[in-house]
């Protein structure tokens, strides 16, 4: 027997496309190091400092610092399980010196890091003593570098651990064999590629956020989703509409490969378009939006600049808007503190102003205005189909929020006594009027008062066997805000003279 319930049908296609409460938290869910909470146990932090007690270090830790220093608000994390470990590239030795650096396979970095180390003494390496070389690191690509310091002469090895590292699995890099030179200036590079969760790991961790009472509304996934993830997370978050949680998502895909740590050897734009193209022409979804490529950011637990995805910026961002803004509005979307470029103000990162394409694959990605400051978010796309009526986060958010309502609202009469017309059968009309009313009016409240929407309509079918079926049928629909995303101006010079005389 089933429980008596409200169920919904949720349409798609009406709108003819040739697009839950205020104050809903933020989820954030992917791997940590672990801390003082267990994998797949949903719990709100507001501190940074508590996030990291929590959690420990890695993707779950630094998208959640993130959001609570940019946004200032507090965040729902859950930490899944993560059966694939982190991996380092080969390191690179750009400059004069004959080294040979080399990194341990057994090493496994928590999260993604460009590992940078810059010579400033040159010397000799030697594994019996002393060589005299001195060095500065990072794991930022060198954005924010450490104090000189001295390479110990009982090691080769440069650890990127210990002070301001704490929270950093221990990675070693070997900077040559003994007798190999450096010379002042060189670079060796690496970037280490965080752990991720398989497609159970996922499931159990969003199943666990469906399950908590806490309030919240887009979950943002930490790990980058290739075909088999990506249906994992959107099947989890589609079917808790079932239980009663209208909800979206936002998650990213692979960044650009770069295989031997440096920005000049990375993946260039036409083949990185390509392969994600390879990876997500097929898949589809109307509940979440898919960021591609990287952005540099400003990390809320150590200072750092490291590259993200764009999903670092985009999740928070629309969880503390209104369901209805559209953040592509230079007005509203600046990403302030986020860049593209490197220190010469050339492109480093996807910008799609410059390299257009990404978007064109249903990708959410950034871009820049000429004479703007600043990065901004090119169009806020969910990853459907071109002629659903879903193409951006603000009509999966209002949508969500009109089911979320109507949905409260007939909850309350389920069980409720209804009069029918004893002629015959079907419901009273006055008891029809009462609940169109009833629905209508918490529509309205919660949609057309901002607006949200506009226009909203409820209707209630007057032919239903309630004796028989004990079941009302209702229609509702929503009228979408339009977003214009072309402008067409005719400008020209005039003369007044000329206008005078009729010429």
């Amino acid at each position: 027997m089933t429980q008596p319930a409200v169920d919904m049908t949720e349409i798609d296609g009406a709108l003819g496309i040739l697009p839950p409460s205020e104050g809903a938290l933020l989820a954030v869910v992917g791997p940590a190091t672990g801390g003082t909470v267990s994998v797949n146990t949903p719990a709100a932090f507001a501190r940074v400092s508590d996030i990291e007690a929590a959690f420990g270090a890695g993707p779950l830790v630094e998208a959640a610092a993130y959001a609570v220093t940019k946004f200032g608000r507090p965040v729902l994390c859950v930490m899944t399980a993560h059966t694939t470990a982190g991996t380092l590239t080969t390191p690179l030795l750009t400059g004069t010196g004959t080294a040979t650096p080399t990194s341990s396979g057994s090493d496994e970095p928590n999260d993604d890091y460009e590992f940078h180390i810059e010579i400033v003494t040159g010397g000799t390496l030697d594994d019996d003593g002393a060589s005299g070389i001195t060095y500065k690191w990072s794991v930022d690509g060198g954005r924010t570098q450490s104090a000189e310091t001295t390479l110990a002469s009982s090691t080769l090895d440069v650890e990127f651990a210990g002070t301001g590292m704490t929270s950093l699995t221990p990675v070693a890099i070997t900077l040559g064999a003994d007798a190999e030179t450096l010379v002042a200036g060189d670079v060796i590079t690496c970037r280490a590629v965080a752990p991720i969760f398989n497609a159970s790991e996922i499931t159990a961790a969003l199943t666990a956020l469906r399950k908590t009472a806490q309030l919240w509304e887009i979950v943002e996934i930490c790990g980058a989703l290739d075909a088999t993830l990506f249906a994992a997370v959107d099947d989890a978050v589609e079917g808790m509409a079932d239980y009663g949680k209208d909800r979206m998502w936002i998650g990213h895909t692979r960044v650009p490969t770069q295989a031997d740590g440096t920005p000049t050897a990375a993946e260039t734009e036409a083949a990185y378009v390509t392969a994600l193209e390879t990876i997500y022409e097929d898949l589809s979804t109307t509940y979440g939006a898919v960021c591609a490529g990287e952005v540099k950011c400003i990390s809320g637990v150590s200072g750092r600049q490291y590259r993200r995805p764009p999903s670092w910026w985009v999740a928070p961002a629309h969880a503390v808007a209104s369901q209805e803004v559209n953040l592509a509005n230079v007005k509203v979307g600046r990403m302030s503190g986020c860049i593209l470029t490197d220190s010469n103000g050339n492109p480093d990162d996807h910008d799609e102003s410059t390299n257009p394409g990404l978007d064109d694959l249903r990708f959410l990605v950034l871009r820049t205005w000429e004479g703007r400051p600043g990065v901004y978010i090119n169009r806020p796309r969910i990853l459907s189909t071109p002629t659903s009526d879903f193409q951006l986060i603000p009509h999966r958010r209002v949508l969500n929020l009109a089911k979320t309502v109507v949905r409260s609202y007939l909850e309350e009469r389920v069980n409720e006594e209804i009069l029918v017309n004893s002629t015959t059968g079907y419901i009273l009309e006055e008891e029809a009027l009462e609940i169109e009313a009833g629905a209508t009016a918490r529509l309205r409240a919660a949609l057309r008062a901002k607006p949200k929407a506009s226009g909203v309509s409820f209707t209630l079918s007057r032919t239903d066997n309630l004796l028989t079926s004990s079941t009302l049928n209702c229609s509702c629909r929503v009228i979408p805000l339009a977003y214009p995303e072309y402008i067409d101006v005719e400008i020209g010079f005039t003369n007044p003279a000329l206008q005078a005389r009729g010429v």
